[in-house]
């Protein structure tokens, strides 16, 4: 399947391979978010984007294949702790969705098998589970803001459909200035789970998260599901990894990434001309893969928990594009001038209000 799409897109993890951007495009993540609630302290919400590019009035059927998962490291060592699944059910318009946990992986790593079921409730409408869970899974707007047809020309090599010969990176070395700038997912729709729960059901204090999609394979012949995307941070491996790399990412966990996305990072670095303090900075708070909270704080920034300052996390409104590129390609954090490139340091596209909502499930009401 494809996208009735004059401009194809991947960001920020939109179309991560070419088989999941035309095979299995319900496996394919694009965004994960962690933040605390708006409405009850005691509470944090975790949302996951997946199955991108969806056009305005188009109805994309949910695929009952996928196991989608959020884990969870609350012990500091980059393994599930937790894990919370969801799996559709049936197909046409009677399709329901499951909800499995929060509870401990009877499994980790890339083979997953079904933790207690939770709850059972209908797609595009919120409804509550045991636990004191609140969910959503269905369509909403998509909430990434970038400019995602500037950011093909300066790294070509990210858009998948030019593989495999891509162009030179930067021989273009800007974003589009304020007012030219142009946001590339602004007419699409994208697939969503959004959960609200209780904190202390993840832990106390600082947490590691991630999601990822499974389904189950020959190869596994438990009837377990076997990993097939993994995703965290933002631009992590759209900005650093070579294309070609992704794959092999997708198929690692947490505990790989020292040695695996470390070593692109620093390539990218050194190939753009910029001293080695910079991937420094970058690998601290970046790798492994996770997205950082702490549950003890009430309130938070975008690396925030990794800078020792509040809950961390990520916010829809949260532009981590900008906060990327101004340390790759700037002195924010680092103060290193060296190879900068300031027309690099800003897309220059900011978040629309119209994609976010006040209250559940926070993300904006589909095209």
């Amino acid at each position: 399947m494809f996208f009735n799409s004059a401009l194809p897109a991947r960001a920020s993890d939109h179309q991560d391979t070419t088989f999941l951007a035309n095979k299995l495009t319900a496996a394919d993540l694009t965004d994960l978010y962690v933040f605390e609630s708006p409405s009850d302290p005691n509470k944090v919400v975790l949302a996951m984007d997946f199955d991108p590019l969806i056009t305005r009035g188009e109805v994309r059927p949910f695929d009952p294949a996928v196991l989608y998962q959020f884990k969870i490291d609350n012990t500091g060592d980059n393994v599930e702790d937790l894990v919370l699944q969801f799996r559709v059910n049936g197909r046409g318009r009677k399709q329901s969705v499951s909800v499995f946990g929060p509870g401990r992986p009877r499994k980790v790593g890339t083979e997953s098998t079904l933790v207690g079921a939770t709850g059972v409730g209908a797609l595009n409408q919120a409804f509550s589970t045991r636990k004191g869970l609140k969910v959503f899974v269905g369509t909403r707007k998509d909430p990434f803001f970038f400019d995602l047809e500037q950011f093909f020309k300066i790294l070509p090599d990210r858009n998948y459909q030019l593989q495999p010969n891509p162009g030179p990176p930067l021989t273009v070395v800007s974003f589009r200035p304020p007012g030219q700038a142009q946001d590339t997912l602004a007419p699409f729709n994208v697939h969503s789970i959004v959960v609200e729960l209780p904190r202390h059901l993840l832990g106390k204090g600082k947490i590691g998260a991630w999601m990822t999609t499974s389904v189950q394979t020959p190869k596994l012949r438990s009837g377990n599901y076997a990993q097939i995307e993994r995703l965290a941070v933002p631009a992590l491996n759209e900005l650093f990894m070579d294309f070609k790399a992704h794959n092999n990412s997708n198929l690692k966990t947490p505990t790989g990434d020292a040695g695996n996305q470390s070593s692109f990072i620093r390539t990218f670095v050194k190939t753009i001309g910029r001293p080695q303090g910079i991937a420094d900075a970058v690998i601290s708070v970046a790798i492994p893969d996770v997205i950082k909270a702490d549950l003890s704080k009430p309130t938070g920034s975008y690396f925030g928990t990794q800078l020792g300052q509040n809950f961390g996390g990520r916010r829809p409104k949260d532009d981590v594009i900008d906060v990327t590129a101004s340390v790759v390609f700037g002195d924010a954090v680092t103060g290193i001038k060296d190879g900068a490139i300031p027309a690099l340091t800003s897309d220059n596209v900011g978040a629309n209000d119209a994609n976010f909502l006040p209250k559940f499930p926070y993300l904006g009401n589909p095209l």
